[in-house]
């Protein structure tokens, strides 16, 4: 008998249930309560975010680039939700879901990307890159400081931030030492990493879509309007 094909899983949307189990993450960040809901935040926000970064694959490859990555899997694009123990000990888990896409080989952090963080109260889309990779940054400065690139990347920060983006980014208290503490692009030579944010609160304007089907279609039209700032990241590698 001929085996019947199994149809295409399909994101169905978060529940309001995976909010609510973000929002008591938050008042309860101990390794006893998550072994405790262990199984729950599979079955509510693990399960549907895989499927979510399958339907968000196929998207970025035809509308950004067709060497986007797009992996459904706990460690791939789906972060892990237990901080690295070497630098967040008091409250050892993150309270939010975050996905990343990124394009390039290697390590997924050392390349600009777009990346979602679903919490209890808001939904956070965003672009660039949390911290860059030493000869990045050096090529980083190099690019801020030489006029034509430098202010085109001035340009694209402020178009995004009129679209209600903000920007983000660890930054050093002075100017790197080889670059003059007034130079034109002072602010941008300081940062350690460079992002893209913007935040939709919860429930409000968006929340039917975060919990229905439309929601890869959102996101990837919120990261084709970041594009911009990672494709001027990327001509960095």
């Amino acid at each position: 008998m001929r085996a019947v094909p199994t149809a295409p899983r399909r994101f169905g949307g978060f529940s309001r249930e995976s909010l609510e189990l973000l929002r008591q993450l938050e008042a309860n960040n101990s390794q006893a309560w998550f072994d405790a809901h262990r199984q729950l935040f599979r079955d509510l926000l693990v399960e549907p975010a895989v499927d979510l970064v399958i339907e968000i694959g196929p998207l970025l490859r035809s509308r950004v680039s067709q060497g986007m990555r797009a992996e459904p899997r706990v460690g791939g694009s789906i972060l892990r939700t237990r901080h690295d123990a070497r630098f967040v000990r008091a409250r050892p888990f993150r309270t939010h879901l975050e996905l990343w896409f990124w394009e390039g080989r290697g390590p997924s952090h050392q390349h600009p990307g777009f990346f979602v963080r679903l919490a209890a109260e808001e939904l956070v889309l965003g672009a660039g890159i949390t911290l860059f990779p030493p000869d990045l940054l050096l090529r980083f400065r190099e690019e801020v400081d030489r006029p034509a690139a430098g202010r085109e990347l001035v340009s694209v920060l402020r178009r995004l931030e009129a679209a209600g983006g903000r920007v983000e980014g660890q930054r050093l208290r002075r100017v790197p030492a080889r670059f003059p503490a007034d130079h034109e692009r002072a602010t941008l030579l300081r940062h350690l990493g460079l992002r893209v944010e913007r935040a939709e609160p919860l429930p409000g304007a968006i929340p039917e879509a975060v919990l229905g089907p439309v929601l890869p279609e959102l996101l990837v039209s919120g990261f084709v309007r970041l594009d911009p700032l990672r494709r001027w990241l990327l001509r960095l590698e």
